[in-house]
């Protein structure tokens, strides 16, 4: 026996820059879940990066914090996401592995999602507020009222 129930779930394919494909994940962009857990570890992202980054450690100690807030900023996309997204994101290096043009690898990530989840938060909201507008919108059954 199976059941089918649509959650939502779409595909999303991530490629490098040459196009090649890295990894896919699935997520439903309009699940105000996503938008709230990134608004909370989106700041800790940030703040891991900018404490790794300008580490004053001696190399062995600066390589160990920059190994452990890669790991936390990994965790914190997995569970923004509700699934295990940073393998794919990611591409099995590290988020702090450096681009072409200087960037982080963290920072094209970052700035590949943030599209999607601005829409994710619009589309969540406006699906919720749609929901609700068609069940008041056909008003009180006859003799109901509301309460004071």
């Amino acid at each position: 026996m199976q059941l089918q129930i649509d959650t939502g779930l779409k595909t999303y394919d991530i490629l490098d820059a040459d196009g090649n494909l890295t990894g896919t994940v699935r997520f439903n962009p309009a699940d105000p879940g996503i938008a709230a857990r990134w608004k909370s570890a989106e700041p800790q992202i940030q703040q891991l990066a900018q404490t790794a980054q300008q580490s004053d450690q001696d190399e062995g100690a600066t390589v160990a914090l920059l190994m452990d807030a890669d790991q936390k900023i990994k965790s914190l996309f997995d569970y923004a996401f509700g699934a295990k997204v940073s393998e794919a994101f990611f591409g099995g290096q590290s988020a702090f592995g450096i681009c072409d043009d200087g960037a982080l690898v963290l920072e094209h990530v970052i700035n590949a999602l943030t599209p999607v989840l601005e829409s994710s938060m619009k589309s969540g909201l406006e699906a919720v507020q749609q929901r609700a507008n068609s069940h008041t919108a056909r008003g009180l059954a006859p003799g109901q009222t509301l309460p004071d």
